[in-house]
């Protein structure tokens, strides 16, 4: 269960030291715990009570106008997630510093334990084996809420999400030796068109780095199949007939596929599929398992990295479906007190391109020519 993630991936000591630093904060029915777009400097983590989470868009957005009429809500708010004891908001405080692509709201008298950021991030940056711990669990919060929206969302308006190009923000958390041990334990391989790199609720052994040529990605709604229907082909059974799945993101060069392996020990409920040929850069999940665990700081770098990536696609899939901020559109005049969706951040576009370097560095150093 989601409620159970921090108690699963903390230990006692973990858990102490965020009593020890952290208060507890009560809140009254329809307190507003954090603002949408507002900037967030504390971590909160859900102890009793229900909140809930909500985006609403300025009502010149075309798309955002599109879901208000299918919702039947003309304020262009849109309830999207609920949170109960044991989840965890306010993750753009340490993680990328983003306003909230959110606002957040005690439907009923709640009580949150608050982490100020500062506190936290000295933890993270001097206790390699809690950050370990940490960014692992909140990787996976994460991930089981960017899989609920999927649901709400994506299948059922058929939407389709932009790719983040991964391999730079990845690769501006590593350091020089992470990259090393990536050059001489990864290979370079080619990948015949239609291929299954991924499949939906099946074990995942290799994570890829896509070098060249374009992947499909899938979702499967159904992540409790059953072991019968994963041998279905056994009896010459079609697995699309067993597990329909909708096409949700087309993936280009610098996406990364299959990461969510090393966090999280469910089946995937995703299918990665290649459209034509295929270069991938492809290391073997168990063998980087092994050195994320011997290696914590490496582990805490490569963790953090996998973390970000989930945050920013949950908050590009937020924008996507038309609702947080403003998109330019062409024509318009642009305000200096509006924060645009599509607006260039010089800081993130400094990371980035050293991520991209450090990632052509690499490239080199294995003889690629992209």
């Amino acid at each position: 269960m989601m409620t159970e993630v921090l108690l699963q991936q903390l230990n006692n000591s973990d858990i102490n030291w965020m009593i020890a630093n952290g208060s507890r904060q009560q809140l009254a029915s329809n307190t507003v715990l954090i603002r949408q777009q507002s900037s967030v400097n504390s971590l909160y983590i859900v102890l009793d009570g229900s909140l809930t989470a909500t985006v609403k868009s300025n009502s010149e957005s075309v798309l955002a106008g599109a879901f208000s009429a299918l919702e039947d809500d003309s304020d262009l708010e849109q309830e999207i997630g609920r949170f109960s004891s044991g989840d965890v908001l306010g993750e753009t405080s340490f993680l990328n510093l983003s306003p909230a692509a959110t606002a957040v709201k005690a439907t009923e008298k709640s009580t949150v334990l608050v982490l100020p950021r500062q506190k936290l991030l000295g933890k993270l940056r001097q206790d390699a084996d809690f950050a370990c711990r940490f960014y692992r669990a909140i990787a996976i919060l994460l991930q089981n809420r960017f899989d609920r929206l999927i649901q709400q969302f994506i299948g059922r308006q058929n939407l389709k999400i932009s790719p983040l190009q991964d391999i730079p923000l990845l690769f501006e958390e590593l350091s020089d030796s992470d990259v090393d041990w990536i050059v001489r334990y990864s290979r370079v391989q080619e990948i015949a068109a239609d291929t299954i790199l991924i499949r939906a609720n099946r074990p995942v052994d290799t994570l890829y780095l896509l070098l060249r040529g374009t992947a499909s990605v899938s979702f499967n709604e159904n992540r409790s199949s059953s072991f019968a229907s994963v041998f279905s082909m056994l009896e010459n059974l079609e697995e699309s007939d067993e597990s329909p799945e909708s096409e949700i993101a087309l993936l280009t060069k610098g996406e990364i596929i299959g990461e969510m392996a090393l966090i999280d020990t469910r089946l995937s409920a995703y299918s990665f599929k290649a459209l034509g040929k295929l270069q991938v850069l492809a290391i073997n999940k168990q063998q980087l398992s092994i050195e994320l665990q011997q290696n914590p700081a490496m582990g805490t770098r490569f963790l953090r990295a996998i973390a970000m990536l989930v945050s920013a696609r949950m908050q590009a899939l937020i924008g996507r479906v038309g609702y947080g901020r403003s998109t330019y559109q062409i024509g318009e005049t642009l305000s200096q007190n509006c924060q645009y969706a599509d607006e260039i951040d010089v800081e993130m576009m400094d990371s980035l391109s050293l991520g991209g370097a450090r990632f052509d560095w690499m490239l080199k150093r294995l003889k690629i020519l992209i």
